[in-house]
């Protein structure tokens, strides 16, 4: 794996519910209060706060599923537009869930964040490039 790809793919901490439904694609859009320049591939990072666990029915996802602070899916962001609330909408396609998550990675803050120099989050970023399928080069 080479530090490029690394260096490139960035991941996005949602809470569970709409993680989830990202990748499995029943959402279409993140919502966010700041824009972003950033097209293509992103991981997407289930979070361990418990905060939007009431939104699993509307989604129609079994809470049973949900593994949290761990990479479970990607992404690829096509667009950002101002919504009608005020913030932004990321759209979000070719949205994947992968078979298996990558359980144990801390998320951040950051709307975006990468690998840092943490072997422990680079480990778990090849291992969710290898499972997108990108094209190393």
């Amino acid at each position: 794996m080479t530090n490029q790809v690394i260096d490139k793919i960035k991941a996005i901490s949602i809470h569970a519910p709409h993680a989830y439904a990202i990748c499995l694609g029943k959402k279409p859009f993140e919502y966010r209060n700041s824009p972003t320049k950033r097209r293509g591939w992103i991981l997407i990072h289930s979070s361990g706060s418990k905060a939007s666990d009431s939104c699993f029915p509307e989604y129609g996802i079994d809470k049973k599923i949900a593994v949290r602070q761990a990479i479970i899916g990607a992404s690829f962001i096509t667009d950002c537009s101002p919504d009608s609330q005020g913030g932004y909408a990321y759209r979000m396609t070719r949205s994947m869930l992968f078979k298996t998550p990558i359980e144990g990675v801390k998320g951040c803050q950051a709307i975006f964040w990468g690998h840092c120099k943490d072997p422990q989050k680079i480990k778990a970023f090849e291992q969710a490039i290898e499972q997108i399928g990108l094209a190393l080069n």
